[in-house]
């Protein structure tokens, strides 16, 4: 089996494999200059690690390599070529990774859906979906792919199908969309299978729903100015749970593929928990 095969057998997307093995030519290639073959060695890593620095590579690219090299190692083992993998504990240190700013506490949320589901000029779907980006913590894109059987009113669930980026998970739904939800079943037919349509659009599915949200957020921002869009509550949603849940909990309920994914939004907690003793300290 070559290293294509092996990255096809773990579901790799065609273009990720053919970078792929574009990248992992600077180490093969490195290899033969330094006269290693595969039974190279920790040191060798951390060495051509170094190169790719001499090199002027930035800390992400050299990050990216050393995830392929890993896989290149996996590889190896498979083919019987070695039993160990000296990638496997070579850790990039000092790597900058965006954390979710400008957090909304969960309970001034749940007042916004209050609030929302009241209004008379809101179209159904758009306080459903404000429901699914609140209490289940989904993206647009999870919201675009709803299909109609994913709903379990009888179970009180709601399924998300996974993509390459997230895993599928089965979440509970809130008692405050139950009802809504209910009634919107059961007066739509749903074409397609999609879950969320408007009928007063020629558009398709995917393209109403982003304008239904875009336009949402219209609406919400005059009832709260703080909100900006979709990813900030999800951002908010997901610190929520994990001041409530334990880490591996969190990572199925926000579909990461990664936990590390996950653990952002723990420092966003201690980022939140700072700004709120720095406003409530008895000494200011």
């Amino acid at each position: 089996m070559s290293f294509t095969e092996y990255l096809q057998q773990k579901k790799f997307t065609a273009s990720t494999i053919k970078g792929y093995i574009i990248y992992i030519k600077w180490f093969t290639d490195w290899l033969e200059k330094e006269q290693l073959d595969h039974s190279f060695t920790y040191t060798d890593v951390l060495e051509f690690m170094r190169w790719l620095n001499g090199e002027s590579c930035s800390k992400p690219i050299i990050n990216n390599l050393l995830c392929i090299v890993r896989h290149y190692c996996n590889w190896l083992i498979e083919e019987h070529k070695r039993n160990d993998n000296p990638a496997a504990g070579v850790v990039i240190k000092g790597l900058v990774r965006k954390l979710p700013s400008h957090i909304v506490h969960f309970e001034e949320l749940e007042e916004l859906y209050k609030q929302y589901q009241i209004q008379i000029n809101v179209h159904r779907e758009r306080k459903i979906i404000l429901g699914l980006l609140i209490y289940q913590g989904l993206t647009v894109d999870e919201i675009i792919r709803l299909e109609a059987g994913h709903i379990k009113l009888k179970e009180g669930k709601i399924f998300i199908k996974g993509t390459k980026r997230t895993n599928e998970r089965l979440l509970n739904l809130h008692a405050n969309q139950m009802i809504l939800l209910q009634q919107y079943m059961n007066e739509n037919k749903f074409k397609d299978g999609s879950l969320l349509t408007v009928k007063e659009t020629t558009a398709t599915n995917t393209r109403n729903i982003i304008a239904q949200v875009k336009y949402m957020f219209i609406q919400l921002r005059q009832l709260n100015t703080r909100l900006i869009n979709a990813q900030q509550i999800r951002s908010s949603v997901i610190t929520h749970w994990l001041r409530q849940n334990n880490l591996r909990q969190v990572q199925y309920m926000a579909g990461h593929k990664y936990v590390s994914s996950t653990e952002r939004y723990q420092l966003s907690n201690l980022d939140d928990l700072k700004n709120e003793l720095q406003q409530h300290h008895p000494m200011k």
